[in-house]
């Protein structure tokens, strides 16, 4: 199938258009290139240099298989890269990779630059790139959403949105179909997710009935404030300890930890790429399903990076 269709068909069930500009990649996509010289308002498509969301790289005339993943990362681009295929499409939902650090280990640097070489590679290789960021975050035309995808599988009832982004909400606050423990949700979370571990914060041992989630970084104060004055019980995220080693990183962390003794909403961090992976499932699906291509996710290495 030609890319023109496949991104015909991406820009009109994600809302690509309906998202002037991707509020957070407008500021990471520079912060990480500018400093490395690297010219990406050149070398990435004009739609993406203004929207910082859609086709990122055009690469051959026909996509015949498309690698679904949660981060575009040298990692995920060298497994591709080594499988030595034509007609190959990247959807990914960040077209930047992060380390978050680990809660249970080292620490993480935040964005960080694809390699240049790598992204050199993938053009001569004629392998396009499509990211979908903040309109994935927010929800499709079909109801494919990173926080959307959790919710289904919990068999839960979405109540109300929050957190306006893109063009409509990050945030959904749902019901669960019968009252749960912290321990019990975490572990169902932590193998839906398949996860090694999920970072609990926050009064364990509670019941457990009405949940707030908001897929993504996390590990800010705000956005667990913003999840409290929803009136739940809990909330899932990305990250609920903050282990980005630079100023900011170290600020949320002490913020964090003066904060959680004042609240009795508990906070599950699934990790930042574990909160918004399952939806690529859905994604893949929708692809078989509407453009009839081949289409694959491909789970990170390390979920806590």
């Amino acid at each position: 199938m030609g890319w023109e269709v496949v991104k015909s068909a991406f820009g009109k069930e994600f809302k690509i258009f309906e998202t002037a500009q991707d509020s957070a990649m407008s500021r990471f996509i520079p912060m990480v290139y500018d400093p490395i010289g690297f010219d990406w308002k050149t070398f990435f498509e004009q739609d993406f240099v203004d929207r910082f969301n859609g086709l990122m790289i055009s690469g051959g005339t026909n996509v015949k298989k498309v690698y679904c993943v949660v981060f575009f990362n040298d990692e995920i681009v060298n497994e591709i890269l080594n499988k030595n295929e034509d007609g190959v499409m990247i959807f990914a939902h960040h077209p930047v990779q992060m380390e978050c650090g680990d809660p249970k280990g080292k620490k993480g640097r935040g964005f960080l630059p694809i390699d240049p070489e790598l992204l050199r590679q993938i053009k001569a290789r004629g392998i396009s790139v499509y990211t979908c960021h903040a309109p994935l975050d927010a929800g499709s035309v079909s109801g494919l959403g990173t926080g959307e995808a959790i919710v289904k599988r919990l068999n839960a009832k979405v109540l109300s949105q929050y957190d306006e982004y893109a063009h409509g909400y990050a945030g959904r606050v749902f019901e669960l179909p019968e009252v749960t423990t912290t321990e019990a949700l975490a572990e169902k979370l932590r193998i839906m997710c398949d996860l090694p571990y999920v970072d609990i914060q926050g009064i364990r041992g509670k019941q457990i009935k009405k949940v707030a989630i908001l897929p993504g970084g996390g590990g800010s104060v705000d956005d667990i404030k913003l999840a409290e004055e929803q009136g739940v019980d809990c909330i899932i995220t990305g990250e609920v300890t903050c282990k980005i080693d630079n100023e900011r990183g170290e600020r949320e962390k002490k913020a964090l930890e003066e904060y959680y003794p004042t609240t009795s909403i508990l906070a599950i961090g699934l990790s930042h790429a574990g909160s918004e992976f399952l939806v690529m499932y859905d994604v893949v699906d929708w692809i078989k399903k509407t453009l009839g291509i081949e289409a694959e996710v491909l789970a990170e290495k390390r979920w806590r990076r």
